[in-house]
């Protein structure tokens, strides 16, 4: 048609193809870090790490002394750390460490290296006493020398007995398996400092694909959202921005910057981003499940949820804000981990129960595979599971947003088709070609603007009108009733081609019974209209249109008002509009009110008011009688 515009991209071809690339060199590059992960670099000096073997006592008693750790009839309750032992925020744990057990060269300074524990406190021999080095995320002043938080500086001449080091650990600000700490160099320690060796490098090569697989995709659905204003693509979007801000935040150096700039606040940060997550992906399920209409029930629970999880963010704050090494932030955050897991899977059965189009069971798809690969990391101890689970994710639901483009695309040559159509009946039934001009054009600009579901039901509208008039053209009366409903409907289409820009309110006598009184067709729309377009449009601030029905003697009192600009400043700056059809209309309705009033004296026919106030106009109001007639 001319003068439309639409948009045509090989969506769903460009889409799949980029997820699918995407998915395969995730897969691949995982794969060639996992192999390399267990190749040996054989860097001399610059590869020196040892494994402490080191045995664990775990007591809740916080009676125990150090004294009585340290003293040989102690150390039979130290026992060889298990695989998989995870922290307890009540328990604190004692290592003990053997230099001998491990052989370790007597040559300058070494650390020993643990994990990213809250509190990590490192016993060591000073002259005749026990000294101590401190270090760990929430350890507020990490000893002099210490590394990366974690790493402790010591030399032989400091070992306990001559052979030992002991340790006290305490963490309870998130999971934490407890592993066996390791030992290198001082030379180690500088070069890594400095460089990464090729293990290191292979294994954030997924984070780097993932960010940039997913960044790509952010943008790509951003610019639908600008081009379609689908609220379907803002959501997904910030739910690709919030994966990127939770998973690729991961990657070594990013992890690295923020822990020694923050090591306060990383976990939380990790936390909230991950209920952040949870909320984009439950807004967006809201759309693409159109839950509100197709499953109010499940529509319900997801508000319930969400407000949930936007409570766990405020109190994430909260604790960062008043008591940043609370125990209950892990604690809060697990429970939300395990309420989405039962939340989702409820459901998913809902939704493969009760669903209405097959679109949505990729929603589902894409879901669990997200949920296996979370719940594989979340137990497995391994993010790439994660990864390469949200990656089919993405893929499968860029699938489904490519499916809801095509969609839009389709309604929109319906609309198009429908447009002409409606455009020929129209002119038909001999109708305001003025009005048929700026409703197609109303109704086109809601399809440039993507609003699909307003401009249908515009078009919807404006076909109904246009049965009616062609319906009641044929008749000489009809109800009253009849005529008020295409009235109203008139008036809500040029609401909505002034985007609701004036109200309107119907007042309606008891005396006056619209379900018997009859009047000519169409007598009431040529003096709105002219309301509407002289009085109420050129106007800015509040407007409004008024219609008044009464009885009065035999006849029915017709009041039509607006608080428009008048006439007088109506006609400046109409004057040199074409009036001919305006002109012709309201003379035809006003010889066809004195033919149905022919029995009223002529001074009662029609009055057009002009109301002002010190010189201000405020409106026009037209009054006219008809006789009463009933059927």
């Amino acid at each position: 048609m001319t003068g439309s515009f639409s948009f045509r991209i090989p969506y769903q071809r460009l889409t799949g193809i980029a997820g699918l690339l995407f998915i395969f060199i995730l897969w691949y590059v995982q794969g060639v870090s996992a192999k390399s992960a267990g190749n040996h670099l054989d860097l001399g000096l610059f590869n020196q790490r040892i494994n402490a073997k080191a045995k664990v006592f775990v007591t809740t008693d916080g009676t125990v002394s150090a004294q009585k750790v340290f003293s040989a009839a102690f150390q039979p309750n130290f026992k060889p750390l298990p695989k998989r032992y995870f922290a307890s925020s009540r328990a604190t744990y004692w290592y003990l460490m053997d230099i001998r057990a491990v052989d370790l060269p007597d040559t300058g300074k070494w650390y020993v290296c643990f994990s990213y524990y809250d509190q990590i406190t490192l016993y060591y021999q000073s002259g005749d006493s026990l000294a101590t080095r401190t270090a760990g995320m929430f350890t507020r002043n990490n000893s002099e020398g210490v590394n990366d938080l974690s790493d402790i500086p010591f030399t032989h001449d400091e070992l306990i007995d001559g052979r030992y080091l002991y340790a006290q650990i305490k963490h309870s600000s998130r999971k934490k398996l407890i592993v066996d700490p390791y030992y290198t160099s001082e030379n180690s320690i500088q070069f890594y400092k400095e460089y990464s060796s090729r293990k290191f490098f292979l294994n954030q090569i997924p984070f780097y694909l993932f960010t940039g697989g997913v960044l790509l995709m952010f943008f790509y659905f951003i610019g639908f959202y600008f081009i379609y204003s689908d609220r379907l693509f803002i959501y997904y979007s910030l739910y690709l921005l919030a994966l990127i801000l939770y998973i690729g935040a991961r990657a070594a150096f990013i992890q690295e910057e923020f822990r020694m700039a923050l090591p306060h606040a990383i976990h939380i940060y990790n936390d909230v981003m991950q209920v952040f997550v949870n909320i984009f992906y439950l807004k967006f399920a809201q759309q693409v499940l159109n839950a509100k209409t197709d499953f109010p029930k499940l529509n319900i629970a997801i508000r319930y949820a969400l407000t949930l999880l936007i409570t766990i963010v405020a109190f994430q704050f909260a604790i960062l804000v008043f008591k940043p090494f609370s125990a209950a932030g892990p604690f809060i955050i697990e429970f939300q981990r395990y309420f989405m897991i039962v939340f989702s899977l409820a459901s998913y059965v809902y939704i493969i129960r009760h669903y209405k189009k097959k679109v949505v069971l990729y929603l589902v798809g894409g879901s669990l595979f997200y949920l296996s690969g979370a719940l594989l990391a979340l137990y497995l101890w391994e993010i790439k599971y994660m990864m390469l689970g949200t990656s089919i994710e993405v893929f499968i639901f860029s699938l489904i947003l490519g499916y809801r483009t095509k969609l839009v695309e389709q309604e929109k040559k319906s609309i198009e088709a429908e447009m002409t159509q409606v455009k020929l009946t129209a002119l038909k039934a001999q109708m305001n070609p003025h009005f048929i001009f700026n409703s197609l054009n109303s109704i086109r600009a809601y399809v440039i603007s993507n609003e699909t579901k307003k401009a249908s039901d515009y078009l919807n509208k404006f076909a109904r009108l246009i049965r009616l008039i062609l319906y009641y053209s044929s008749r000489d009366f009809i109800l009253l009733k009849e005529e008020l409903e295409t009235l109203r409907l008139y008036i809500e289409l040029e609401q909505m081609r002034y985007r609701d820009d004036f109200g309107f309110e119907l007042k309606i006598s008891p005396a006056v019974d619209i379900g018997k009184c009859l009047v000519p067709p169409l007598i009431l729309q040529p003096y709105v209209e002219n309301a509407i377009g002289h009085g109420l449009a050129p106007k800015t601030g509040e407007k409004k249109l008024w219609l008044e029905i009464a009885k009065k003697d035999h006849s029915v009192v017709f009041a039509i008002r607006d608080n428009g600009v008048g006439r007088r400043f109506s006609k400046k700056v109409n004057h040199i509009k074409d009036q001919k059809h305006e002109s012709m209309a309201m003379e035809l309705t006003r010889k066809r009110i004195n033919l149905a009033g022919e029995n009223l004296s002529a001074d009662n026919k029609i009055e057009i008011i002009d109301i002002e106030e010190s010189g201000q106009s405020l409106g026009t109001e037209v009054r006219f009688k008809l006789p009463i007639q009933t059927t």
